[in-house]
């Protein structure tokens, strides 16, 4: 495969471990008696152990029980992060932009107001 096409697919897929590694402590760290946390954190476990299979079939490695899946893990983290904060002012901006178009906007008229204004 194409070196770009590889690199892109492993940021892809290093968000995605990232993000259900955060979905996973957030299940863990909000239970109470009445949430049923087991089947989201078990497919959420599933996911990220696809990802780290399908990270380590991209690199070449065979699938076996050594110290591969640590630094498959901490590579594909450390670009998703990357990456990540690499297109966090991209939503900013937009987040900004938007905010700015909602605070000039003239407010609406409203009935309501009105009959209030009137007492």
């Amino acid at each position: 495969m194409n070196d770009i096409l590889v690199q892109v697919l492993i940021s892809i897929i290093g968000g995605f471990i990232l993000s259900n590694i955060t979905l996973i402590i957030f299940q863990v760290v909000s239970y109470h008696p009445y949430s049923k946390p087991i089947v989201p954190i078990f497919f959420q476990s599933i996911s990220v152990f696809l990802g780290l299979v399908i990270l380590i079939l991209i690199d070449g490695y065979e699938i076996s029980l050594s110290s591969q899946w640590v630094s498959e893990l901490e590579s594909s983290l450390i670009l998703g992060i990357t990456d990540i904060m690499r297109i966090l002012p991209l939503f900013y901006v937009l987040m900004l932009y938007f905010l700015f178009r909602a605070s000039t906007r003239a407010p609406l008229e409203s009935p309501i107001l009105e009959l209030l204004d009137s007492e």
